[in-house]
């Protein structure tokens, strides 16, 4: 018993400093990244299988169980790296993270109305 004690001891802060890590790099690619203008930021998802999310543009930063599949739509809000910053809206669900944005297709429509046409 106490062994495990022991070893949860060391585990906590090595998960609470992952945690900590992600919210900072979460912050600097809102902070940092490319802003999309809001008449052109709907995208579906391409290519196969689950598009996994996550909690901040880097791979580390996985949330578990949280994904969306190829058809589903999702609103782009900020590009950083590899990745957009994205909202996907269900009919009773909403969850916002970071996707790798090279299995997203554009589909030229956003949603705010575009003045400029």
């Amino acid at each position: 018993m106490i062994k495990f004690f022991g070893l949860l001891l060391v585990l906590l802060p090595l998960t609470s400093s992952a945690s900590v890590y992600c919210q900072e790099a979460d912050k600097t690619g809102i902070s940092q990244g490319v802003r999309f203008d809001n008449t052109d930021n709907l995208y579906k998802v391409g290519g196969q299988g689950r598009l996994q999310f996550y909690s901040a543009p880097d791979t580390k930063c996985i949330m578990k169980g949280t994904f969306v599949i190829p058809g589903d739509d999702l609103i782009a809000y900020v590009e950083y790296g590899d990745f957009y910053r994205v909202m996907y809206v269900a009919d009773d669900d909403q969850v916002t993270g970071w996707v790798k944005k090279n299995r997203l297709i554009e589909t030229h429509k956003g949603i705010a109305p575009n003045y400029d046409e």
